[in-house]
Order: C-alpha cells, then structure tokens, then sequence
C-alpha cells in the first residue's frame, strides 16, 4: 500500500516536473534581427512598433538594424554574404529582382496559407512587388502612389484651373506654359523634378504610348518613335524655361522649397514629401494623378517595398510572428504606421484612413486619389535584374539631353549596347 502511494506520489511529481520543463522550453527567450532603412539614432514608429510587439511576445526579442536607406542594400548584401542575413528585412522594390536572383528570402505560400493571411485585403496593384515567379517572398510595406503635388496659389494666380481626376499632358503642359514667366531669380516654373530617377520620366513616355522596355521586359525600346519625341519635347520645355532645369534640382528636397516659395507649380511627390510639404507654413497644395495619355489612363507609378523572412534564418516561426505583427493586413503595424502618417494605408481597411488623413493639412481630398489611382490611374514600374544599373547607365545620358546637348535619339543610340549587355548577362 505504501508502496503504491509512494508511485502515485512519484508520477504526479513526475508530471508537474516535465510540464515545468516544457512550459520553459516553450518560453525560452529568442533573438531575431531586423534589418530596415532609416536614422539609427532615432527609429521612429519602428520603435513603436517593436515595444508592443515585445509586450505581446516577450519570449521574442527582435533586435533593429537600422541603416541610412543610401548604405542600407549594400549592407544587407555584405551580412548575407558573410552568413549573418538578418531575419526579417525590408527590401526596396529596385532591389526586389536582384535579391530573388542571389536566393535571399524565403517563400511565404505555406505559412499564409495555414495563417489565413487575407492577401485581398492588400491593393492589388501593391502585391506583384512582393511575388517572383508566381510565389509570395514578403508582406507589402508602403503601397504608394508617386503622385504629382501643386501649388493652389499659382494657379489661381494665374488663372489656370486646379489638376482634376483624369487630366491629360496636353492640359498639364498648357497651364505649366500659362504659369512659367519672370525674370532670374523670381522666374516661376510650370514643373520642376531633378529627373534622377527613371520613375520620374516613366510616366511621361506612358503616356506617350512609350516605354522603357517590351512586355516581356527583355528588349529595351526606350529608342522607340514615342518615346524618344516625349524625352525631346521635355528638353524643348527645359529649354523655354516652362519647366525647370532638372540639374539645378539636385539639392534634397530643392523643388520642395521652391514650390513652397511660389517658384514651382507642379513637382512630383512622395509620400514622405508630402508631409515636407504640409510642414510649410501657409502653403496650400493639393495632389494629383500624372497626365494621362489618348486612351492611356494608366501613367502614375505605385510602388511598394516589401519585407521577407531571410532563407538562412534559424526561427522562422519567430520572425513569421513579428513579420504578420509588422505587415499583416490590419494588423498592429498596419495601424501604427498609418497614425504616425509614414505611408498611406496598404491594405483596404478604411479605419486605417482615418488615421492617416490629418483634417488640419492639406491635401483633403489624397484618400479619394490614392483610391483612384489605385484601380484606374496607377501602374508598376516594370522592374527586373540589373534595374538599377541600367538606371545608372540611362540617367546621366539623359542629363546631356535636357541640357540640349544631344537630340534623345542620337543620346539612346549611345548607350543602347551597354544597357542590351546589362539586360542579356
């Protein structure tokens, strides 16, 4: 009998032991990196995020690598290639292919799939940033339009009727020739943009009927008719001074500046120029879809960034957990990164608008744009393997164009063997 009690006794000790052990297996605290593009120093809404995420999980301790976005793919291509990827990383579209290319992120299908993640709660137009070849490789991070910002004042000043939905590139170039005049330092320009990015032309040459490379996006046909006659038509209004001289953009945020001085009516803007934009005391603006062209709506950049889990990474439930806790549509990251205005909304929550639209600045109306851009206005960038070195090569021979010293067809002639060797290699 004695016997007996004892075993019974040994068994439930036994038992509570074993379930002690692991309940602590279970909780036993985990590191995971990752890796972002922004000020070390001060890491913003990042910060927010990561104190609830720790509240939530506290067995999970996600350590930030926050690097200046100039430095930051170089960096995380250096980790990678010493095997220290971090866990979780945020990777600029641009990049998108070329990562894909060196195998860096991990398909995301079967944990979606098992944690239901909605993926139609997302902008459609923001997913294929995300994909390669038919598969998920990340969350979208920051679904936006590179929309066109103008200042009210000068257009009433000078009589022009304010952009409207569906606007086309003869009215933007007739009221940007209605707006420019004055004399040296007082002279007013129709549009300004430092033309340093290929998205910053794109939408010109769409709606022209022209484009940077064929549907296949192996045949670059920026030489086509279309395409070469916009590019000299923007060198003829650099030249008459309807548009600004793109090289004297340069400096950060230069259009910015002058836009707020009532020197440039139109720029192109980004999300995070728009709130530049709002903190310009007294500057009224509002924000528009780029022209569009005869039966070409469909001219206004949308990117969207994406953030992945590392192939290498040994906790992938742990950085699955704070990846949906960071991108999940309606997720708690969704909701912090809307109220502290970094990027409009990406997934289709209209609370998540709510937070994002600030009714004391302007533009009012960007929900009711960003949307229609959205279905109707938008389009993605036609981004692959060695996009930015073709960027590289195109750009600067684009700068001998706008300061007239190359009619476009003799400048692309020019470098058409180096751009066919990057897109064949």
């Amino acid at each position: 009998m004695k016997m007996r009690r004892f075993l019974g006794v040994f068994w439930v000790i036994s038992i509570v032991v074993l379930g002690l052990c692991f309940s602590g297996i279970a909780q036993e605290k985990v590191t995971i990196k990752y890796a972002f593009w922004g000020n070390p120093a001060a890491i913003g809404v990042e910060e927010d995020i990561l104190k609830e995420f720790h509240k939530e999980y506290p067995h999970i301790q996600v350590e930030p690598i926050a690097t200046p976005y100039d430095d930051y793919h170089t960096k995380i291509l250096t980790m990678i290639a010493g095997g220290l990827a971090p866990d979780v990383m945020r990777i600029d579209s641009y990049y998108f292919a070329d990562f894909m290319e060196a195998q860096v992120l991990m398909p995301l299908d079967d944990l979606i799939e098992r944690d239901e993640i909605d993926l139609s709660l997302y902008y459609e137009i923001g997913l294929p940033d995300s994909m390669y070849e038919g598969k998920m490789y990340g969350l979208p991070w920051g679904t936006a339009p590179l929309y066109l910002a103008y200042n009210v004042k000068m257009f009433q000043d000078a009589g022009v009727n304010l952009p409207k939905l569906g606007w086309t590139w003869d009215e933007f170039v007739e009221g940007a020739r209605t707006i420019s005049g004055g004399e040296g330092p007082e002279h007013r320009y129709g549009y300004g943009d430092p033309f340093s990015l290929t998205s910053s032309i794109l939408p010109f040459v769409w709606s022209a009927g022209g484009d940077i490379f064929d549907e296949s996006r192996t045949r670059f046909t920026l030489d086509e008719p279309q395409a070469v006659e916009r590019l000299n038509e923007i060198a003829k209004l650099i030249e008459e001074g309807v548009f600004a001289n793109p090289l004297e953009l340069r400096p950060q945020d230069a259009n910015v500046r002058l836009m707020g001085n009532n020197l440039i009516a139109v720029i192109g803007a980004s999300a995070m120029q728009i709130l530049t934009l709002q903190a310009i005391e007294g500057l009224d603006f509002g924000i528009i879809h780029q022209p569009t062209g005869d039966g070409i709506p469909n001219t206004t950049v949308v990117k969207t960034n994406t953030v992945g889990i590392s192939n290498t990474s040994q906790h992938v439930e742990e950085a699955w957990e704070f990846l949906k806790f960071l991108r999940a549509p309606g997720g708690p990251g969704d909701y912090l990164y809307a109220q502290a205005r970094r990027i409009p909304p990406t997934s289709k929550i209209p609370e998540l608008w709510d937070l994002y639209v600030d009714p004391t600045k302007p533009p009012q109306d960007i929900q009711e744009v960003t949307l229609a851009i959205s279905s109707t206005y938008g389009r993605e960038l036609p981004l692959r393997k060695g996009w930015l070195e073709i960027e590289g090569i195109l750009m600067p021979t684009l700068e001998k164009v706008w300061t007239g010293g190359f009619d476009a067809e003799e400048a692309l002639e020019q470098i058409k063997p180096s751009i066919d060797r990057v897109m064949q290699r």
